[in-house]
């Protein structure tokens, strides 16, 4: 196969399909209104957390081989598109398109559609494309009894937008000014599988699982993310300051309520952009079934008083989803430190 490198226009038949994401890492070290198509062999697809990642094996015009690297969503945002860790094999030819790196030394590209020889088209949905989830809600929904089970979150762009521009939709202090200011992506815990604090996980529109017994409740997502509850404790005295912080909950006329506090220290664990959290970080969430039982509504009230100059608060909604399989996927340390390669420090 002829390798290729030209933008791609209105004439060609991909059908770029755009998609929100609140990726782990930042899309900045693409080029935003560059797009190139190029020709190749998958010699490897790595199919991991954070990112998924794909090696083809191209050639220049003098024939020489040229190894070129596409980075793609997490698992459980490719499957959306109706990727698995089978849709390439090494030894196909496909004709891949994204965005490239800004710097033309790294031969990366941010996907956003494969076609395989036979016609498949694989789209990439990416945080420079993104315009509308595809619909979680279904015509004929799943009526759950419980808030027990596998729930999906319906993408709210307004909830969204507050973690992915903290510093123009909250009231930061000097302090949080100052960590996003010399926030540099070599910063990033999550480089090194650190996992994201909540409410992070919440806000995704992955799948999450929630598991409830009379002690503890288990609340898992798809991101390689795992939280306790204890539902049978007081208070947070004597706890450990870890990831997602010590839970307690309880039962307020069926909603659940869940207290969180003892959160670690996190380089990004308020928002995107780099903005920290401390050891004060609190954090009050409610998961309330919704009248027709389909889909549950989940609200949270977060503090940070080192830099947050006031509390924020959002509510989402979390669509009954007992079809979909969880998928778990533990994070990859290759894969998250992959991402470095072409940032610069």
């Amino acid at each position: 196969m002829k390798t290729q490198i030209r933008h791609v226009g209105a004439a060609t038949a991909l059908i770029l399909i755009s998609l929100p994401t609140l990726a782990h890492h930042s899309s900045a070290p693409f080029e935003d209104e560059s797009t190139i198509r190029l020709q190749g062999t998958v010699t490897r697809l790595k199919w991991a957390n954070p990112h998924v990642y794909i090696e083809v094996e191209t050639r220049d015009e003098y024939g020489n081989s040229v190894q070129w690297l596409i980075e793609g969503l997490p698992p459980a945002g490719l499957r959306e598109s109706g990727w698995s860790r089978d849709s390439l094999t090494p030894g196909e030819e496909i004709v891949f398109a994204g965005h490239p790196s800004r710097n033309s030394a790294h031969k990366r590209i941010l996907g956003e559609s494969i076609i395989k020889t036979d016609g498949t088209i694989l789209m990439m949905p990416n945080a420079k494309n993104r315009s509308t989830m595809p619909p979680v809600d279904l015509e004929d929904p799943f009526v759950a009894d419980s808030l027990s089970g596998r729930w999906r979150t319906r993408w709210n762009p307004q909830v969204a937008s507050q973690f992915l521009a903290p510093q123009t939709r909250w009231s930061l202090t000097d302090r949080g000014r100052e960590a996003m200011e010399t926030y540099n992506a070599h910063l990033d815990p999550a480089t090194r599988c650190i996992p994201e604090p909540s409410p992070y996980a919440m806000i995704w529109p992955s799948g999450k699982s929630i598991e409830i017994s009379t002690d503890q409740i288990r609340i898992r997502d798809e991101l390689d993310i795992e939280r306790i509850v204890h539902m049978k404790a007081v208070g947070h005295e004597g706890a450990d300051y870890v990831d997602q912080g010590h839970s307690i909950g309880w039962w307020e006329d069926g909603v659940l309520v869940i207290d969180t506090s003892h959160f670690a220290e996190h380089r990004r664990g308020l928002a995107f952009g780099g903005l920290a959290s401390s050891r004060k970080k609190h954090l009050v969430e409610r998961f309330e079934l919704q009248a027709d039982r389909t889909a549950l509504t989940y609200s949270y009230w977060l503090e940070d008083p080192v830099y947050l100059s006031e509390p924020v608060s959002g509510e989402l909604t979390l669509v009954y989803r007992p079809d979909q399989p969880f998928l778990h996927q533990p994070c990859d340390i290759e894969s998250a430190a992959r991402h470095l390669e072409h940032v610069p420090q």
